[in-house]
């Protein structure tokens, strides 16, 4: 009888451990993203304001940008690859979105709407 009392928790123990590992790669993953996305949108804003008639300073802006944009489609590769089916999972994306949402909050390049709109789909 002792086996069974010790069983049971010892397995939901063991399933909270492996699933909050899993919530901690997919938070880590969702960071990395935010901070890429976040850089994006410095590097599109910088790119805005400048002067176009400051040909030397565009085309820094834009291999910035470019940079930028490479880094995040090697990240969606990487993740597609990494999750695989998994990514494929409503619940999964409707998790990962929602992490992805808030690590956001902490770039200083998203406008005064954008960062009220992101508040707003973390607190939904």
């Amino acid at each position: 009888m002792n086996v069974k009392r010790i069983f049971l928790p010892v397995i939901l123990i063991g399933i909270l451990i492996l699933s909050s590992c899993g919530n901690a790669e997919l938070k880590k993953d969702a960071d990395t993203t935010a901070d890429a996305m976040c850089r994006s949108i410095g590097a599109a804003n910088e790119l805005r304001k400048a002067n176009p008639m400051d040909t030397a300073n565009v085309i820094i802006l834009q291999a910035n940008l470019k940079k930028v944009t490479t880094e995040m489609t090697i990240l969606n590769e990487e993740f597609k690859q990494k999750y695989g089916k998994k990514a494929q999972d409503a619940s999964f994306n409707k998790k990962f979105a929602q992490l992805l949402r808030k690590a956001m909050l902490n770039c200083p390049n998203l406008s005064k709407e954008d960062k009220e709109q992101f508040e707003k789909e973390v607190n939904e």
